[in-house]
């Protein structure tokens, strides 16, 4: 009777150091909307990330938590050329294929992103436009760079790669919320958010949802016929140019 006895009184601190350990934070977050639709009228459309922290333990004399939000896009292979003027005139010159960028790409944090995470992790991560990875190409070739910087250059002013170390907000201690701009030439296909939580550099949880975009109605067959059936797509091109043509006749021809 007495050995149980000890052997209760030694297994009740032990208890009660377990129950009251705190738990790890996880991010827990999701968007406003899980499939967009495309039509003719489409001009871009504004998404909403939100969240927020799990098991939050940080005091106020602690430094509190960063959030990054990576919005990806569907992968597509993209040819990078230079122009050069011959005789007056723009010509394609050599070019550069990047195999696999993303159609489009967002990151928005809490604050800049080398504030929050080591240059290392940002890159294992594959968190901003210097770290993404475009497909194969020779690391510290100029010429190569300089395709690099190009493509990163174009597609930003097409609002395709986006920046924006202010993105994300906190409204207390634990919830947040994000907003990013789809603009009207958003590359069609299944999108990925990754919602990263960081404290004092430290990688805490990860949550990932996903986002459709499709085309819809008429534009949905166009877009199927000319890149799933680009020869009927081109064939019904060249009767519809003829039949334009010779309404045009017909409506101005004089007798």
């Amino acid at each position: 009777m007495r050995t149980t006895l000890l052997a209760i009184l030694f297994a009740l601190p032990l208890t009660a150091a377990v129950a009251g350990s705190p738990q790890t934070e996880e991010v827990q977050a999701d968007i406003s909307k899980r499939e967009i639709s495309i039509q003719s009228d489409f001009t871009g459309i504004e998404i909403l990330i939100f969240g927020s922290v799990d098991f939050s333990h940080a005091h106020p004399d602690q430094s509190g938590y960063d959030v990054i939000v990576v919005i990806r896009g569907p992968s597509e292979p993209i040819v990078v050329r230079q122009k050069h003027r011959v005789a007056g005139i723009w010509v394609n010159g050599p070019g550069k294929i990047f195999a696999s960028p993303p159609g489009f790409y967002a990151v928005l944090s809490s604050r800049p992103f080398r504030a929050i995470a080591s240059d290392k992790m940002l890159k294992e991560l594959g968190i901003g436009l210097n770290n993404v990875d475009f497909g194969r190409y020779t690391l510290g070739d100029p010429q190569e760079e300089s395709y690099r910087s190009a493509m990163i250059r174009l597609r930003k002013e097409e609002g395709l790669f986006q920046e924006h170390d202010d993105g994300v907000s906190f409204i207390g201690r634990s919830l947040f919320r994000a907003t990013v701009e789809l603009p009207v030439n958003v590359p069609i296909g299944r999108y990925t958010s990754d919602v990263y939580l960081f404290r004092d550099g430290v990688l805490l949880s990860k949550k990932q949802s996903t986002l459709a975009v499709n085309k819809v109605g008429f534009e949905r067959v166009l877009y199927l016929l000319a890149f799933q059936q680009p020869f009927i797509y081109g064939l019904l091109a060249v009767i519809l140019a003829v039949l334009a043509g010779l309404a045009g006749w017909v409506a101005f021809r004089r007798d």
